[in-house]
């Protein structure tokens, strides 16, 4: 995966969220150059690949917008700025060595090379910076990396784009997301070409 696959699909979600009249595109703050993402990611201890910083030179996050309906890149997703989102990594990474050193059993410690993407319901989904890679999963203590779904960010935003053709989720009429789990599928998810 590259970063400009990154970016293509990227694009697509959001000319897609444009067309559905979700208010997200409105709030998306401008990219962040390669030279301010890196400076950013050096401010917390990170030195990220090109395909990890793909997501903030594209945007940097969704602004708030106090008093109004909080906007998401896709449901329960927030898409936090690059600063926001490594200081919720390094977070996440000092617990995990906080629990270590206490003796507490953990069966998926937190990596110094993973990066919280966005946020979403209780499952952070994670870029993993390591080479090969880097792939997205959502980090969860509780189960066995061998049951963690992993994907590149451009094959999980094509699933994204399931969700939406399947009517699991929509827009509502004000912008924001609407979710009817009775529309989805139970059959394997075949990667979409036509989107990435």
């Amino acid at each position: 995966m590259s970063a400009t696959e990154v970016t293509t699909a990227l694009d697509g979600w959001a000319a897609r969220l444009v067309r559905l009249g979700a208010v997200v595109v409105t709030r998306l703050r401008p990219g962040l150059t390669p030279a301010e993402a890196d400076e950013v990611a050096a401010r917390h201890g990170y030195l990220l690949t090109e395909e990890v910083a793909a997501l903030w030179t594209w945007r940097d996050g969704v602004g708030a917008h106090p008093g109004r309906a909080p906007a998401h890149l896709a449901p329960g997703q927030e898409f936090a700025s690059l600063d926001e989102s490594l200081r919720r990594s390094r977070e996440y990474l000092e617990a995990s060595r906080a629990e270590a050193r206490a003796g507490a059993p953990l069966t998926v410690p937190w990596q110094p090379h993973w990066v919280v993407a966005v946020h979403g319901h209780a499952l952070p989904l994670v870029l993993d910076g390591a080479s090969p890679g880097p792939d997205s999963f959502r980090h969860d203590l509780q189960s066995s990396p061998l049951v963690v779904a992993h994907s590149t960010l451009p094959q999980r935003i094509a699933r994204w784009h399931d969700m939406l053709d399947t009517g699991t989720w929509r827009i509502a009429r004000d912008g924001t997301w609407d979710v009817d789990l009775t529309h989805l599928t139970q059959s394997a998810h075949a990667p979409r070409t036509d989107l990435t």
